[in-house]
């Protein structure tokens, strides 16, 4: 008795302290472009993930990316794309929808210290259909500042620098072997390297990749310096490891290594989704998901 009444005040507790974004309230100030990433190309399972650009100010983008349910059934084989969203009633957000003023309260201090650690599943989204209310099953929330700086000056964590020098994984990788004698290349999901070791010089940051034409548009492909710490749980804090910018309209493509990683903890079959080897052919070779409005 003792043991279910604990576990209903931590449920209670986790019900209480939900915070949600709402969409109307967000389009209601701010500019937003949606986009839609299908994940059977690079991740084998059927699913669609809504990204959100929410471009707070014209050089800060807010991203919140709905992802999918990765239940059993898909995992298992069954090819139907689920649901990402829940219908919801409105007395479970009421009083917890995070203002626009309180979202600029949280973007001056994601601005001020921005850092992987401020990538976040802990809102979730509410949406408004046909007169219902909608929440989404998981969201992960990101900010980005996009800037146009050249060398000598390097931008800080959490920066889409469009004017940087480009530098692919691969190439990141040979010099990092030349450099760091002995060190495992910590972006390599085969390697047993997943504690953090603080006292590395690694500069973790997003690096520009790519730069190419889309429909005209030009766009730029970014990638993110960061390992496979040990942690409980999904490694949220590598957020959209890599992906595609285009000016005006946001990040367009994508890919969410540590969401397709794993399975559901609940799920009977194998714990990882993907095998390593598999993982990491789409890290080398950076595959992303371009979004379907750009195909």
């Amino acid at each position: 008795m003792k043991k279910a009444y604990l576990l209903f005040i931590l449920i209670s507790n986790l019900y209480f302290s939900q915070e949600y974004f709402f969409l109307d309230s967000l389009k209601s100030e701010f500019k937003i472009n949606k986009y839609n990433l299908e994940t059977k190309d690079i991740y084998k399972i059927n699913k669609n993930i809504e990204v959100y650009n929410v471009f707070t100010s014209k050089n800060e983008i807010l991203l919140l990316s709905v992802l999918p349910d990765l239940d059993e059934k898909i995992l298992s084989g069954f090819d139907e794309k689920g649901y990402n969203w829940m219908p919801v009633d409105s007395a479970v957000f009421r009083n917890k929808i995070i203002s626009n003023n309180k979202l600029r309260s949280l973007i001056f201090g994601w601005k001020s210290d921005n850092k992987p650690e401020n990538k976040t599943l802990k809102y979730k989204l509410i949406k408004k259909a046909n007169g219902k209310y909608y929440v989404s099953k998981l969201c992960l929330t990101e900010f980005f500042v996009v800037s146009n700086l050249k060398l000598p000056i390097i931008t800080s964590y959490g920066t889409i620098n469009t004017a940087e020098n480009k530098t692919t994984i691969e190439e990141f990788e040979k010099s990092f072997k030349k450099q760091m004698l002995g060190e495992e290349f910590i972006m390599d999901v085969r390697t047993n390297n997943f504690h953090r070791n603080i006292d590395n010089p690694y500069i973790f940051k997003i690096y520009l990749s790519k730069k190419f034409k889309i429909k005209d548009q030009t766009a730029f492909q970014f990638w993110t310096f960061d390992g496979w710490w040990e942690h409980d749980g999904y490694n949220e804090y590598r957020g959209i490891d890599r992906f595609l910018y285009i000016p005006e309209k946001g990040i367009v493509g994508g890919s969410y290594d540590f969401y397709f990683r794993l399975k559901p903890k609940n799920s009977s079959i194998d714990y990882y989704a993907i095998s390593n080897d598999k993982l990491w052919e789409n890290i080398i070779d950076e595959k992303i998901m371009l979004a379907t409005e750009f195909q």
